[in-house]
């Protein structure tokens, strides 16, 4: 599957379905096999990466998937311990995606479900005990999410009026007051 995961995103003319239905099953196979969390090297964490930094267009469902996806593979791999090293690229990583999202006035949509995505993965690596506060302080988590917060709960309300299904915008809303519980519990 890792082959596959490396030929389908490697190949330029892959169809974004093609990539999407394999980052899928990669995200499937890391949730519920833990022993293949162990498979992942630096070859694949980099292909990984490689997925935030793609920008869906709007109504490209697929493209959205697939960095959907990633951010959700990195916040599993995150879970298990890791390497300060890589903590701090995927702190990075997801910051970088994060501060993208929230300047992406075309498709709001698309930037609402990669923030949503991208706080989730980021409360789950900072909120326990045994998460690393120096990598946390050093990338200013708390102040991104200071600054997102208030546009993230702007752009929900605008939506949850519009057109989306209910049980979506319940979700976002969700994460948008566990994002705001976040900021007192970490001190901000």
């Amino acid at each position: 599957l890792l082959s596959s995961f490396s030929s389908a995103w490697m190949s330029s003319d892959a169809d974004h379905a093609v990539k999407s239905h394999v980052t899928f099953v990669m995200l499937s196979m890391l949730r519920h096999q833990p022993q293949a969390r162990t498979l992942i090297d630096s070859t694949q964490l980099d292909l990984i990466f490689a997925l935030l930094s793609i920008k869906p267009k709007e109504n490209d469902n697929y493209t959205l998937q697939v960095m959907s996806n990633a951010i959700a593979m990195l916040g599993i791999l995150c879970s298990e311990p890791h390497p300060s090293t890589v903590d701090s690229r995927v702190c990075s990583a997801l910051l970088e995606r994060l501060r993208s999202a929230t300047s992406n006035e075309n498709d709001i949509t698309t930037s609402i479900i990669a923030i949503h995505e991208i706080l989730n993965v980021l409360m789950d690596m900072y909120g326990g005990d045994d998460c690393n506060d120096e990598i946390f302080a050093k990338n200013d988590v708390l102040g991104h999410f200071k600054r997102c917060l208030p546009w993230f709960k702007r752009q929900v309300k605008k939506i949850s009026a519009g057109r989306r299904n209910r049980e979506e915008t319940e979700t976002w809303s969700e994460t948008a007051l566990n994002a705001s519980r976040f900021i007192k519990y970490k001190g901000g």
